[in-house]
């Protein structure tokens, strides 16, 4: 433990205080007047500054007491947890705090505190000057340590002229009433240090396993640090942060004479070993309550009145005794937990790239993976993420961030962009066309080898299908037509839609072919999938995810309630066409494995090498977006890509939909069908059409088809030869065969990553070129 000598410093504060009594008394009694003008001058009257010194607390009871804990509540109204029940506080005299924690909070926060009547006029005017400069009168305070004490004892905590008069005028009291010593005790007992610590024995314990009696100089400025903004400098939750800022106390210590030159270098030179456990969550449903806490209910209540900065806001929600009422269903978070934490469901899902690993971990980078998490033949378990949301409400239902919750720091991996594969399709080329006119679900595309620049998409399994309707296109996840059509509706379009759904993770260098692939460059969020989907369940209408329903104040009062704000972002024919297709994914499609018994429409999401993999599936009445990898993409590989996904997915719709009735989508009006079409040519089914290639369509009204199939035809062919019969052909020698007249098309060639020499299957229903030369005339006269 690093120990400092303090005698000189004892005497510069003995000094400090030894100052000639009458004049502090002159120096006190010129700052109340001069505060006095400066509050006639700004108010106008002293009626005025009397009213609000009148209105200020009996300070005669004044007692410091503890702040009043908030309390959260699921949707149902039931309690889940406060925040806090009973606070980390532990009082001890000043006389147990060592001088150097003293005069490390002295230096940062209140470098006058022995001087001045319990208002710093410098500091004021500091604080005015900065305050004009900005234009801003909120942000610099100036407030002394008997100010703060003050403020966060007795006063609310709105930062208006009337409470800055009100907490003058008290702080001055305070400060006759009781000796300087006795406020620095109940200021560093009072204090907040984040994560339920209150006062600096506590916030010792906490963040160093100590006693504050036993912290060194660096240890106490790292603490020092903290109050400004405790869940910003929380070495705990930002640990470069903290550092900066301890690095600004000791440079202040010196400043003021509390250190000298080597004190300074060896307390910036001690390593600070934190406490071996972060501190642990008391509370259930730990990964929906820190979205609530550290995302949506900050930035609701920053919006409040009287609250304008996040440390205020985290100052109500400990301290304030709010009433949260949120979106979240207890039993359906409770349900996703539970399969997400289902070890069996993980077994051998995720392979290791050992060769990887090994690299990564002699560099530095991964060094922190647990070894029980290897086991087998080299089998790394994965992590996983899920959201459940009501499409139609836009309420939050279920937040899960992974598995173990607290183990490594990605808990809310569902705000963690990553790469979604095919799982985008629907978001960034299907539905932007759909409302754009471009296509409909029976509008036919050529799966057929393409190229631009050096990109040549490939399908899974290297193949290309040839003329395929959109809807089969979605069904089969098929590449190479969602490319087809991305180029044909810009990827400016398709991204701006996406957006307008929900993402909010694209790059400005998103906007090239590969995004409708999922190839983008940050990737996206389990968060925001479950946005844009919803949009999908919610015939096309945005109703923005939210966890918070309704705050109230400790006396019921209600301070903020959430209002919907809906925004059509497709039509509801585009919606409905969308899911229409989608369904057919789960029936016959890339997730026909989904056993949910009732409608159901869904999209399967892979990236290449199986590295990550999305699902997102919803009913009218819920959605939920799931992904599963690793926390370093490099590392791992799914077995059976999607299809591990869906078997969580199975798992959490199978219980939190077994009380809910089922219900399909509603056809809108302005949608026909369903409508035979010929499904090579999208037109209606010809004379010649193959049975297998007439399949049922819905449509916009206004574009059903009229015309017939003219792309299949019948053409008389010689039986030896194979070609057109010729005129020779005898009639028992030749037979009728259809054909289909397709679009010209390119062979692959090295370009593309699979073998040279493909083009589309259908490429053999094209008719032959050449007639028969087998049967001439005299062959056909002796035959006769």
């Amino acid at each position: 433990m690093q120990e400092t000598d303090m005698t000189g410093q004892n005497k510069k504060v003995r000094r400090k205080k030894g100052k000639n009594k009458l004049y502090n008394k002159f120096i006190k009694a010129v700052s109340i007047l001069l505060i006095m003008l400066s509050v006639l001058a700004g108010a106008g009257t002293v009626t005025v500054v009397y009213s609000f010194v009148n209105e200020s607390p009996d300070f005669n009871t004044w007692i410091p007491h503890s702040s009043l804990s908030s309390r959260i509540y699921d949707r149902s109204g039931n309690e889940i947890t406060t925040f806090y029940g009973v606070e980390n506080r532990i009082e001890i005299p000043l006389e147990e705090m060592p001088l150097h924690v003293q005069n490390a909070f002295i230096a940062i926060e209140d470098e006058r505190f022995y001087e001045h009547p319990g208002v710093d006029l410098w500091a004021l005017t500091r604080a005015f000057v900065s305050n004009l400069r900005q234009g801003k009168w909120t942000d610099q305070g100036g407030s002394t340590i008997t100010q703060q004490l003050v403020k966060n004892t007795i006063l609310s905590r709105e930062k208006t002229l009337t409470r800055k008069i009100k907490e003058a005028w008290l702080a001055i009291k305070v400060e006759r009433r009781f000796s300087k010593g006795e406020i620095l005790e109940m200021y560093l007992n009072h204090i907040y240090f984040a994560h339920g610590a209150y006062g600096i024995e506590a916030a010792g314990r906490l963040y160093f396993d100590k006693n504050s009696d036993q912290l060194t100089v660096a240890e106490a400025a790292l603490l020092a640090g903290i109050p400004r903004s405790p869940n910003n400098y929380s070495p705990f939750i930002n640990l470069d942060l903290a550092l900066q800022r301890q690095s600004l106390v000791l440079q202040k210590m010196y400043e003021l004479e509390y250190l000298d030159y080597e004190q300074l270098n060896a307390a910036r030179e001690q390593e600070i070993v934190l406490s071996g456990t972060r501190p642990t969550r008391e509370y259930p449903f730990p990964y929906f309550i820190d979205y609530l806490l550290h995302n949506e209910l900050i930035n609701i209540l920053t919006g409040l009145p009287g609250i304008n900065s996040r440390t205020e806001a985290y100052e109500a929600i400990y301290n304030m005794g709010l009433r949260i009422y949120t979106t979240m269903d207890s039993k359906t978070q409770s349900v996703t937990e539970m399969v997400l934490s289902d070890e069996s469901l993980y077994h051998h899902d995720l392979r290791v790239d050992m060769t990887r690993m090994k690299q990564l971990m002699e560099t530095g980078v991964y060094t922190n993976y647990p070894e029980e998490a290897l086991s087998g033949e080299g089998i790394l378990q994965p992590q996983a993420a899920a959201v459940v949301a009501d499409p139609a409400s836009g309420e939050v239902l279920a937040l899960v961030g992974g598995r173990d919750y607290g183990e490594g720091n990605q808990d809310l991996r569902y705000l963690s962009p990553r790469q979604p594969g095919s799982a985008i399709k629907p978001i960034v080329t299907y539905a932007p066309a759909l409302e754009e006119k471009l296509i409909t679900p029976g509008s036919i595309i050529d799966d057929s080898p393409v190229i631009w620049g050096d990109w040549a998409p490939e399908n899974f399994g290297g193949g290309f299908r040839g003329l395929v309707t959109v809807r089969e296109s979605v069904a089969k996840s098929l590449n190479v037509p969602a490319a087809k059509l991305f180029a044909q509706l810009t990827p400016n379009v398709g991204l701006k839609y996406a957006e307008r759904m929900g993402i909010t993770t694209f790059h400005p260098d998103d906007y090239n072919l590969a995004a409708t692939l999922g190839g983008v460059t940050r990737g996206v969020t389990a968060f925001d999938m479950a946005q844009a989907y919803s949009v999908l369940a919610n015939d096309g209408i945005r109703q923005n995810l939210h966890t918070v329903k309704r705050i109230e104040d400790r006396s019921g009062h209600v301070l903020y309630e959430h209002r919907n704000n809906p925004e059509a972002v497709l039509s509801p024919q585009t919606a409905y066409m969308i899911t229409d297709m989608l369904k057919d994914v789960v029936q016959r499609g890339t997730a026909s494995n989904l056993k949910i018994v009732r409608p159901l429409a869904a999209k399967t999401g892979t990236t290449t090498e199986n590295r990550d993999a999305y699902l997102v599936a919803y009913t009218p009445e819920m959605v939920v977006s799931f992904w599963m990898g690793h926390d370093i993409q490099s590392l791992g590989r799914i077995n059976g890509g999607s299809g591990s996904a869906i078997t969580f997915m199975n798992a959490i719709l199978s219980e939190v939909l077994e009380d809910v009735p089922p219900s399909d989508f509603k056809m809108p009006s302005g949608i026909t069908g369903p409508v035979s079409i010929c499904g090579k040519s999208g037109l209606r089914p010809g004379p010649f059409c193959p049975e297998e290639d007439i399949v049922e369509e819905i449509f916009p009204s206004a574009e059903v088809p009229q015309e017939s199939c003219d792309m299949h035809i019948q053409l008389r062919i010689c039986t030896v030869s194979g070609h057109l019969a010729g005129y020779s052909c005898p009639d028992w020698q030749t037979e009728r065969r259809t054909f289909l007249l397709r679009p010209d098309f390119q062979l692959t060639d090295e370009r593309w990553r699979g073998n040279p020499g493909r083009g589309p299957d259908d490429a053999g229903l094209l008719p032959p070129e050449e007639y028969c030369q087998v049967h001439s005339w005299w062959q056909r006269y002796r035959l006769w």
